[in-house]
């Protein structure tokens, strides 16, 4: 157990190292090129159970800056009043509009769309989970490159703006934006002020998720290695999903597909890549309880746990070194089997009492690389154009130091408890409940109401 630890820490080092410097020297911030040609981009909206938050995403898509675009809404057989609110903001009536029939999910009852946005559309379906819904939209969708985003979603206004102008370096086939917590975000004056505020669990998530994005996802994009794409918001190019099958019906479906995509790239050895676009830019409500909380990482944790056991022998023949390498020791060895084997020497040292300074010496470590990183972060966050004011970053970084040693204990155990739970069997939309009262734009919201 001992030699483990030893060796994953050494593992672990090398990662945080990675994790430290390839962001800060080889981040670069692209400015937005106003006169390319808009390529067809189709937004998928699956949406289940989703009446309070449907309105915020479709008011946040019509300050888009963007033309050649159209947005299906695929209503998966919700059972609350998602259709009928739907209904109320849109203006529905049935349309022409027919499938591909390129891919398969449930029965769809009806396409319709909006008359008062003609660019709307809304396909209600028989339920059939999330990929299924994707697939559904997928199949519908007339635009060459398609985004999917999670109906709690919002887009920035220059967002589809700069997935076109990814799209346009021919070697990037599929791209992840940024996804930010809409607490404590607010639009003054056109621009998207965000603040520092909340419970302490909205505080551990708004630094949780700058940290994935402008750390995690820079440095595996750096080395064409992004293990997932987020649900939240992501685009790919159609005809390339259409050849993966389109998305697998599974706990996990963003996780998922991203490998699939890595695998059709080495199957077929294209010249093509995975990018990270931090200037790609998406707000999303995020748990504001524990309960909430932990049905949302549980059902995440389920996810990767899902496809290392689907993928794990595949890795060296139908992967790249670096999706490997970062999928199976950087996210499966320490990011879950170090989850129990941390539990055993914490206890182990605490109740033995053997090797307590080594176990102080590991936590310093730890908290020294967790500043380095934070701060790193930070910068970037504001560097790619985020909106928090000094003293807001200031206390972020003290935070971040606290929520350490409180709530990145709590995600330690439910690695643990997603793990076992995987065996649960249960691959549904693993609903979260959202509130729908934050959002960064109020136009209709304020007009329906």
């Amino acid at each position: 157990m001992y030699y483990f630890l030893f060796v994953s820490t050494m593992v672990f080092l090398g990662f945080q190292l990675l994790y430290t410097v390839i962001p800060l020297l080889f981040s670069k911030v692209q400015e937005l090129k106003a006169d390319l040609t808009e390529k067809s981009i189709s937004v998928l909206v699956p949406a289940y159970n989703e009446e309070l938050t449907i309105g915020n995403c479709i008011d946040a898509m019509q300050g888009l800056l963007y033309e050649n675009l159209e947005i299906l809404i695929i209503n998966d057989g919700s059972k609350d009043s998602t259709f009928a609110r739907l209904d109320s903001l849109l203006d529905l009536h049935l349309d022409q509009r027919t499938a591909d029939n390129q891919l398969t999910y449930n029965a769809i009852k009806g396409i319709y769309r909006s008359q008062n946005y003609p660019h709307i559309y809304v396909i209600d379906k028989l339920n059939g989970g999330k990929a299924d819904s994707l697939n559904a939209g997928i199949d519908c969708a007339r635009g060459e490159i398609v985004v999917t985003l999670d109906a709690d979603s919002m887009l920035e206004m220059h967002s589809m703006k700069y997935v076109n102008q990814y799209f346009h370096d021919p070697e990037v086939i599929a791209l992840g934006g940024t996804v930010k917590i809409v607490q404590g975000a607010e639009k003054q004056d056109g621009i998207i002020i965000e603040k520092f505020k909340g419970k302490g669990l909205v505080k551990s998530q708004i630094i949780s998720y700058i940290h994935s994005f402008y750390v995690r996802k820079l440095t595996q994009s750096f080395f064409n290695s992004i293990v997932v794409i987020s649900g939240a918001f992501g685009a790919f190019y159609k005809d390339i999903l259409v050849q993966v099958n389109g998305f697998r019906s599974t706990v996990g479906e963003d996780i998922d597909i991203t490998l699939k995509i890595h695998q059709y790239i080495k199957a077929n050895q294209l010249k093509k890549k995975l990018v990270y676009a931090p200037e790609a830019v998406c707000y999303t409500e995020c748990p504001e309880n524990i309960r909430n909380f932990y049905k949302q990482r549980i059902r995440w944790q389920k996810a990767f746990v899902d496809c290392i056991l689907i993928y794990w022998s595949k890795l060296s023949q139908k992967f790249s070194i670096g999706v490997s390498l970062f999928f199976a020791i950087d996210g499966f060895i320490l990011g879950t089997l170090t989850a129990f084997t941390t539990i055993f020497y914490v206890v182990h040292a605490l109740f033995i009492g053997d090797n307590l300074l080594r176990a102080f010496t590991l936590l310093a470590v730890t908290l020294g690389i967790n500043a380095v990183q934070i701060v790193i972060a930070l910068y970037l966050c504001n560097k790619f154009h985020s909106h928090y004011s000094l003293k807001d970053y200031v206390k972020m970084f003290l935070f971040s130091q606290l929520e350490l040693l409180t709530y990145r204990n709590l995600l330690l155990y439910i690695n643990i408890v997603g793990t076992l739970k995987y065996f649960d069997n249960d691959e549904g939309w693993g609903f979260v409940e959202r509130k729908g009262v934050a959002a960064i734009s109020r136009n209709m919201t304020a007009r329906s109401q």
